[in-house]
C-alpha cells in the first residue's frame, strides 16, 4: 500500500469534485490517500507520501496561483516521487485542436515557469454552474459555448468531465507507479 497525496486548487468546485474522485479511485485500489486544498497546504503538515496527484482549473490561460505556490514550496519533495497533474478546463471538452492546444500550452507554460514537470498529465473537462458565477463571467461562458454549438441546460448546470477518461488516466498512472524497479507499494 502506498500513500498518495492529492492536492487541488478550485474556483467553482469542479476541480475539488475531480480530486475527490481521484482520492476515491486510489483508495479503492487499496492505497492510503490524503486530500488537501492547496490553500490549506501552506499551513498544513503534509507528512510523507509516495506519489502525488495535483489538480487545478485553468482560467484565462492560467492555473490557480495556489497550485503554483504549492509546487514552488514542495518542488523538491515532488521531484522525488511520481506525480500526476490534472488540468481542468472547458477547453478540454472541445473537439477543436486550437482549444486543446491552448490547454496543453497553459500546462507547458506553468511547468516552464516552475522549472518542474509532472510525470503524467491529463486534461479534464470542467463544468459550468451558473449559481457560482457572476453575471459577466456567466454571460461570457454562455457566449463562448454558444459559439461552439453548445446550448446551456436550463438548470444552469452542465458537467463536461469525462469520468471514464479520468479513471483510465489514474489507472495508467498507478501502473507507472508500481512498475518493476519503481514499486511504491
Amino acid at each position: 500500500m502506498a500513500h498518495f497525496l492529492v492536492v487541488y486548487a478550485t474556483t467553482e468546485g469542479q476541480t475539488r469534485k475531480i480530486a475527490e474522485r481521484v482520492r476515491a479511485r486510489l483508495a479503492a485500489a487499496g492505497h492510503q490517500t490524503t486530500l488537501v486544498d492547496a490553500r490549506a497546504a501552506v499551513s498544513q503538515e503534509l507528512g510523507t507520501f509516495d506519489a502525488a496527484v495535483l489538480a487545478a482549473s485553468l482560467h484565462v490561460g492560467q492555473h490557480q496561483k495556489e497550485i503554483v505556490q504549492f509546487i514552488r514550496n514542495h518542488r523538491a519533495r515532488l521531484e522525488r516521487v511520481p506525480t500526476a497533474f490534472v488540468s481542468v478546463s472547458l477547453s478540454a471538452s472541445s473537439t477543436e485542436a486550437k482549444d486543446l492546444d491552448g490547454a496543453w500550452a497553459a500546462v507547458d507554460e506553468m511547468f516552464e515557469e516552475l522549472d518542474w514537470e509532472a510525470t503524467r498529465v491529463h486534461l479534464a473537462a470542467g463544468a459550468v454552474h451558473d449559481r457560482q458565477l457572476g453575471f459577466l463571467k456567466r454571460w461570457m461562458i454562455h457566449r463562448i459555448l454558444r459559439e461552439k454549438g453548445v446550448e446551456m441546460d436550463p438548470s444552469g448546470d452542465m458537467e463536461f468531465t469525462d469520468w471514464l477518461a479520468l479513471d483510465l488516466f489514474l489507472d495508467t498512472f498507478l501502473a507507472h507507479c508500481v512498475t518493476p524497479g519503481r514499486a511504491i507499494a
